[in-house]
């Protein structure tokens, strides 16, 4: 029995990580084995410096580092070091298998790839798992990969972005100032900014719409098919082909229906007013300054004003009634200016102090009840010929009267 636990004692102390005198004098520090994640190696330290020793105490690793990191803080197999500042990797064996030439080295897959993010002279690439260069050290910054709505990672240089894929190829260099995200303005592009103008990429890296506005809406603002492009303070529209539909001419254009017209977008060019249909054609010339909601009491027909007459438009654009129409409401004042010895009352309507007149024009003039602010005419007469009941009065140039109510 007692021979036994001899045997056992020996067998143990043979199986001790083995330190000789002359190891213990050699160094002035030696770490466990396995203490850094290889139980075959042990650090050891001199003069402040690393370094390590296998079991059979030889050196395989010359104490010339700064510091010596754990087998698998980056990656199973290697451990990182530290010379002069700068990192690299040795493996299991304690051979270098990346020289300490980095300013930093990332744990492999810290960027969404099989790979170590690494900065060298201030510039950033990868390196793989053999130790290999994936993408070379030419980038200020790196993103992670899939982080724009693609798989591939955006990459600066000199202030410029671009893109490179999970190969390291760089598929749209880097030479715009902004690059967006892809699916974010409504299409499965990515918006980019180069010289302070704006186009779109699409997913293999091509410019599908070339970098010349100023501004791109999202698609849908107008109609769900197009956006709304801006050169020099003009409006245009691109579809989702890229095409351009309607080159940038016009200072707004609005959004489909906000006239009632589902079908016809409002357009301003030199401040004068028209529509376009949804094929881009400019169905209504721009030469109103101004046009109305089209008004169902109205017969669906939209009132238009140039040159200070009036006319009316239906929703297929047609000019219905000619713009020869005068609105006598110009400006107004006290009826009651015209009455003296005329007395107090206009007809059957009522006081006269209860109303404003406007101009007349030719043998007509307006008149306003002060309480419903409803319109009538009167002649120069001063005889009522239109009964004051209606929101909107115009006189064609044959004098044939026109009311709304």
């Amino acid at each position: 029995m007692i021979s036994k636990v001899i045997r056992a004692t020996l067998l143990w102390l043979i199986c001790l990580p083995f330190s000789s005198p002359a190891q213990d004098e050699k160094y002035d520090y030696i770490a466990s084995y396995g203490q850094h994640g290889n139980s075959s190696l042990a650090v050891v330290r001199k003069n402040n410096h690393y370094g390590m020793i296998d079991r059979q105490g030889k050196e395989v690793l010359p104490t010339e580092y700064e510091k010596i990191y754990s087998f698998g803080e980056s990656t199973s197999n290697w451990a990182k070091i530290q010379k002069d500042g700068r990192y690299g990797f040795i493996d299991r064996s304690g051979s270098i298998v990346l020289a300490p030439v980095f300013d930093r080295i990332y744990s492999f897959g810290s960027k969404n790839v099989n790979w170590a993010l690494a900065m060298k002279d201030g510039l950033y690439g990868f390196i793989d798992r053999s130790g290999e260069i994936a993408v070379p050290f030419v980038y200020n910054e790196i993103n992670s990969f899939g982080s724009y709505g693609v798989s591939w990672a955006r990459v600066e240089r000199d202030g410029l972005y671009g893109f490179i894929d999970r190969s390291g190829k760089e598929v749209v260099a880097p030479s715009y100032q902004r690059i967006g995200s892809f699916g974010s303005g409504g299409v499965d592009w990515s918006k980019v900014e180069k010289n302070g103008l704006f186009g779109f990429i699409d997913r293999s890296g091509k410019e599908i719409v070339p970098t010349k506005y100023t501004s791109i809406s999202s698609f849908g603002t107008i109609t769900n098919q197009w956006a709304r492009v801006e050169v020099n303070g003009l409006y245009g529209v691109i579809d989702r082909a890229g095409k351009e539909v309607i080159a940038p001419k016009y200072e707004r254009i609005y959004d489909f229906g906000t006239k009632g017209a589902p079908q016809l977008a409002l357009v301003r060019k030199a401040g004068l007013y028209g529509f376009i249909d949804k094929a881009g054609k400019e169905v209504v010339p721009p030469t109103y300054e101004r046009i109305s909601y089209f008004d169902k009491e109205n017969s669906n027909w939209s009132l238009v004003e140039r040159d200070g007459k009036f006319g009316f438009l239906d929703k297929s654009g047609k000019e219905v009634v000619p713009v020869v129409m005068t609105d006598l409401s110009s400006s107004f004042h006290e009826l009651s200016d015209h009455f003296g010895s005329r007395g107090s009352h206009l007809g059957r309507i009522g006081p006269v102090k209860k109303f404003w007149v406007s101009d007349f024009v030719g043998e007509y003039a307006l008149i306003k009840s002060k309480k419903s602010w409803n319109l009538g005419v009167i002649n120069t007469d001063f005889e009522v010929v239109v009964p004051v009941e209606y929101k909107k009065i115009l006189v064609d140039t044959d004098g044939n009267i026109h009311v709304w109510k």
